[in-house]
């Protein structure tokens, strides 16, 4: 700034004119130095100022902030101790209205847990040990139950039974009865290492490596392709599980249809497997009983009819059929219905009817499979007698390079097998079994030694113990006492842990 004005002091005498004394010069230049002095010392006092004055403002804001927090920390602890002061005036009575202790509360237990429990959690508070496997069969995740040993423990047997579901169903269908009746527990107290497997698509095989469960890919499969697939594969991973080990099949219903169909197409499980068991078996059905013989003309369009909504699941639980079977309660008047229902389909027998086991059968009952598998039973109804490949229609010479579909050639079964039948299973009858006991000369027949024996009662009769658990016991034992000379592929496979 002083430059500034010496430089227009000059220029503005150079062009006025005016003469520049020395001693002149000097004068101004000392007025002009005091006053940049005193401009300078009053712009330092308002700095000096306003910084002092930012400094108390922010102090007074700092005091500010510290006494308000000191206020609500203050509040807070005082309202913190006038409760704790309140609860201790009041602990009795907030004793007695709540407790952490055990205490006996109305309601709070279920009257029937395995209404809603899963396979493992049943059988886990029956006191027995329960695994859960899952095999990997063209994508589809299915998980194996299996009881290693008996309630009382022990070591776990090398003998080996692979328990197989019906149509419909599910693992649960060896457990319902429970322990001493149920199949599986029988089994496993008999000293037999007992697998139950599931088929792809129900409760328990829902989940696919790479398809949604809601595509019409995933639903593509009847139990054609369980035979073809899924059951060698859950008998290989037991085989890679234990080592050497003897394995017996037992199906009912539709795990029968999936063993006699297994064993032709995939024969060298004739030598794989130590024997068979068929409870119901349902291979040749042109002679059914059920009124469900009636449907099955109508079945095919009755599918085309669903897969055209885009359902490919057969009647799922959020059906309104699939909901009818939650409306099973022991002492509604649906469960009337209900009883009525299995009958008319399944065979009538009020004496080995368990009227309590009733809603987790149905609890338990539609647990998934696809309306194709309904469709190849309901093709087998119509078939005159065949027992046959899925009926395309059109499409077999495309899929079969034949008009029509292959049949199963029994001839290729050797496994030794007994054939356990009932007069009045309406789903499986004596002319049907008689074919294939004729076509199959490795089986035997076993008539179950009461007349009233349904289809269902395999699974929930009260006598169950001595109609059919007592047969299929002897009928193990024969068969893992007598000498084998099948080949044992279990060398080959390794183990994968126990």
């Amino acid at each position: 700034m002083i430059a500034r004005a010496c430089l227009i002091l000059l220029c503005s005498t150079a062009v006025l004119g005016w003469p520049i004394e020395g001693d002149a010069l000097q004068d101004f230049f000392e007025d002009q130095s005091e006053s940049m002095k005193s401009f300078f010392e009053a712009q330092k006092n308002r700095i000096e100022s306003a910084f002092n004055s930012s400094y108390e403002e922010a102090l007074r804001m700092k005091n500010s902030v510290n006494d308000y927090f000191d206020n609500q920390t203050k509040k807070i602890s005082a309202d913190i101790n006038s409760y704790v002061e309140s609860v201790k005036s009041s602990g009795r009575k907030v004793i007695d209205s709540w407790s952490y202790l055990p205490i006996d509360e109305p309601g709070a237990q279920m009257e029937n847990p395995d209404l809603v429990l899963s396979v493992p959690a049943i059988i886990t508070s029956h006191g027995y040990t329960c695994e859960t496997h899952t095999v990997m069969s063209q994508g589809y995740l299915i998980n194996v139950h299996r009881i290693p040993r008996g309630k009382d423990g022990g070591k776990t047997s090398h003998k080996t039974v692979l328990l197989q579901h019906g149509l419909f169903a599910s693992s649960a269908d060896w457990i319902l009865n429970g322990p001493e009746k149920g199949l599986a527990y029988v089994l496993a107290d008999a000293g037999y290492d007992v697998w139950m497997s599931n088929i792809r698509g129900n409760r328990y095989a829902k989940e696919h490596s790479k398809l949604k469960n809601s595509s019409k890919s995933y639903w593509n499969f009847s139990w054609h392709d369980i035979a073809l697939h899924d059951i060698p594969a859950v008998v290989d991973y037991i085989i890679k599980v234990k080592g050497e080990t003897e394995i017996a099949y037992i199906g009912h219903s539709m795990g029968t249809t999936i063993l006699f169909a297994m064993l032709t197409l995939r024969p060298e499980y004739n030598r794989i497997l130590k024997s068979g068991i068929a409870l119901a078996p349902v291979v040749f059905m042109s002679d059914i009983k059920s009124p469900l013989k009636s449907l099955a003309p109508a079945a095919s369009n009755v599918a085309y009819m669903e897969m055209l909504y885009g359902s490919h699941e057969f009647v799922p639980k959020q059906s309104v059929l699939g909901r009818m079977t939650n409306t099973c309660d022991a002492e509604s008047m649906d469960s009337v219905v209900c009883k009525n229902v299995v009958f008319y389909i399944c065979g009538y027998n009020e004496k080995q009817f368990n009227k309590s086991l009733l809603p987790v059968f149905m609890s338990n009952l539609g647990t998934g499979t696809s309306w194709k598998t309904a469709v190849h039973f309901a093709q087998e109804v119509v078939s005159g007698g065949k027992f046959q490949q899925f009926d395309y229609g059109s499409n077999n010479m495309r899929v079969y390079n034949s008009n029509t579909p292959p049949e199963y050639d029994l001839s290729k079964i050797t496994l030794p097998i007994t054939l356990m039948w009932a007069e009045n299973d309406l789903l499986s009858s004596e002319k049907d079994i008689m074919m294939l006991h004729d076509r199959v000369p490795s089986t035997e027949m076993f008539k179950v030694p009461d007349p009233e024996f349904n289809h269902i009662d395999y699974l929930w009769a009260i006598d169950a113990p001595t109609l059919v658990n007592a047969k299929v016991l002897e009928t193990l034992a024969k068969s893992f006492s007598t000498e084998s000379s099948k080949i044992s592929f279990s060398l080959q496979l390794p183990r994968i842990g126990k």
